[in-house]
């Protein structure tokens, strides 16, 4: 955050996305077919995995750097991962 020469308060680009993307509602879960890249928020930041399976009730993730499971119940810990 800046403060401007008239002192107005400026916010990072970044942290007015991180807050737009919070808005949304955490549930119902999106659909995403199997296989798809995706990026789950954990404790210590983005990790990218794969999509193993679809529920109503959440999405459950393979975290190949972690060699484990993770299923996903908050629309908000999960992004489609657009990198490549």
């Amino acid at each position: 955050m800046r403060i401007l020469a008239d002192g107005t308060m400026k916010p990072k680009p970044s942290a007015l996305k991180a807050a737009e993307w919070y808005q949304q509602e955490p549930l119902p879960m999106r659909v995403m077919r199997k296989q798809t890249s995706v990026k789950v928020f954990m404790g210590a930041g983005w990790e990218k995995g794969t999509v193993v399976e679809w529920r109503a009730s959440g999405i459950t993730v393979y975290l190949p750097r972690k060699k484990k499971t993770v299923t996903v119940r908050d629309n908000r810990n999960l992004k489609e991962d657009t990198s490549k």
